[in-house]
């Protein structure tokens, strides 16, 4: 056997000799790979090939995480523009009690007709001739294939929540966008008046900044039920979830017969809730959470409309505004607002106000927006603002999305400001989410698809071969007010 010495006597009497430089070779094998001793004379590292697993290791979301989109009721459509018809009314609830040969009173049933346009989602693919040529892991264009149909699916899963055509044209509305029904006028068409008589609706349910309960979940079912429906599933983002799942850790009872402890996993997490109408499926999709967090160095998107400029932004009063100084900024802190422009291809930067504002009780701010000069158009504006904070300056704080506004809303005075202005009043809290409760059926909703997720190939006109992966389609939300929208949902347990 040989110690350290003799080892290295041993090789000494190599020394210069071909022959021992192979065996100290064979000896060690070094972290070295191929690729690092590329055009390099070889050293005494072995010549080895490197070991890599022949699979795929996805760091992506997986088809099963597309909630939402996988179970909605799929139905056909037959044009670009699919139209239906509500009845709204049987009729006024008065009389129907009269005298012996008397005639009745008539009485009209109301009927709403509405239209929601078939709207176009597609992406591109490539793969060059050689990739698909070489031996790999995995087969090039069928895993691009697949690759392009789930980009398909998470805009589709996304935006069945949270699309505005009156924003993004090219867009087709979410249910979030024609659950909140607003007209003028108190014409029948529409269920709601203005956007304040939508958030003091039944079918809306703040929080305030409270995560989800099981009162909330039974509270929202019997108004289901008061709109002549059934509560079947609860959608939101899987933290809201988690603390509903939380909130009953507490009450958690665990009976034993004083011979051992109980054997098992422990712990609650909810699938359903019992109700006093049925049962409520909960579904975490981690698709309709709200939009991410910026910051003052956050990066614009490709192609994204050119910055707008932020005025100093102002303190109004104004009655209908939902601020409370308690709930809102209970230590009198300040806040900063920032805004961004939106285009069809992403967000812009955040134009920045550096002026802290202090909100109170009965206040509204409006933020004074003038569209910057860009390649690509300005469609809307998203308006961000940060948490209550003691710093004096935005330098380095984080701004969370709140709502967004359509340019021309902007331009003539959105909910009640001047021209070129928005006002916040309120409706909604900085990093929250929010969840929907329905009857998950072609009753209340459905996804008409003028064609189904599919897959065009495109002519050869280089060495690659280019496809197209498309989805035609546009939900429907037939019943609106069989569907409760719960906003300022806290993302951990909140009492």
């Amino acid at each position: 056997m040989f110690n350290h010495l003799a080892l290295d006597d041993f090789a000494q009497g190599f020394a210069g000799d071909q022959s021992g430089e192979e065996l100290l070779k064979a000896m060690q094998a070094g972290a070295i790979t191929g690729r690092e001793t590329t055009n390099l004379a070889l050293t005494m590292e072995p010549l080895k090939p490197e070991s890599l697993e022949r699979t795929l290791k996805n760091l992506e979301y997986r088809t099963q995480d597309i909630k939402m989109f996988n179970s909605i009721p799929k139905m056909v459509a037959y044009n670009t523009v699919e139209e239906f018809v509500q009845l709204y009314s049987y009729g006024a609830e008065r009389g129907g009690f009269y005298s012996e040969g008397e005639l009745s009173e008539v009485e009209d049933s109301s009927y709403i007709r509405r239209a929601e346009l078939v709207k176009y989602m597609q992406v591109t693919g490539s793969v060059t001739m050689q990739a698909q040529m070489v031996k790999s892991f995995v087969q090039a264009m069928t895993q691009e294939v697949e690759n392009k149909m789930k980009w398909i699916l998470r805009l589709a899963n996304r935006n069945l929540a949270f699309a505005d055509s009156g924003v993004i044209p090219d867009q087709f509305n979410g249910l979030y966008k024609q659950h909140m029904s607003i007209g003028s006028g108190g014409n029948l068409q529409y269920f709601w008046p203005t956007r304040a008589a939508y958030f003091g609706s039944d079918v809306v349910v703040d929080l305030r900044g409270k995560s989800l309960k099981q009162a909330d979940v039974e509270k929202g079912a019997i108004i289901v039920d008061d709109h002549y429906g059934t509560a079947t599933d609860l959608f939101a983002p899987p933290k809201v979830n988690s603390a509903l799942s939380q909130d009953y850790y507490a009450q958690q009872r665990i009976l034993q017969d004083g011979k051992g402890g109980v054997v098992g996993a422990m712990g609650t997490v909810l699938k359903a809730i019992s109700t006093s109408v049925g049962d409520v499926n909960l579904t975490g999709d981690k698709f309709i959470k709200a939009p991410g967090s910026k910051f003052s160095t956050s990066t614009p998107d490709t192609k994204a409309p050119a910055a707008p400029t932020i005025g100093t932004v102002i303190l109004q009063t104004d009655a209908t505004s939902k601020y409370v100084t308690a709930v809102d900024n209970p230590g009198s802190l300040n806040i900063f607002y920032a805004v961004c422009a939106v285009g069809k291809f992403g967000e812009s930067a955040l134009a920045i106000d550096a002026t802290a504002m202090v909100i109170i009780t009965g206040k509204a701010v409006d933020v004074p927006i003038t569209d910057g000069a860009g390649t690509y158009p300005t469609l809307g504006y998203r308006i961000y603002r940060t948490k209550p904070t003691a710093a004096g300056t935005p330098t380095g704080l984080e701004f969370f999305p709140i709502f967004t506004v359509a340019k021309g809303e902007s331009v003539a005075g959105y909910d009640g400001a001047s021209a070129n202005r928005v006002r916040d009043l309120g409706y909604f809290m900085p990093d929250m989410e929010q969840a929907f409760l329905t009857q998950w059926n072609d009753e209340v909703v459905s996804f008409k698809q003028l064609a189904p997720i599919s897959k065009l190939d495109l002519a050869v006109i280089s060495m690659s071969r280019q496809f197209i992966c498309f989805l035609f389609g546009t939900p429907n939300l037939y019943a609106p007010k069989k569907m409760i929208r719960y906003i300022n949902c806290a993302k951990t347990l909140v009492p």
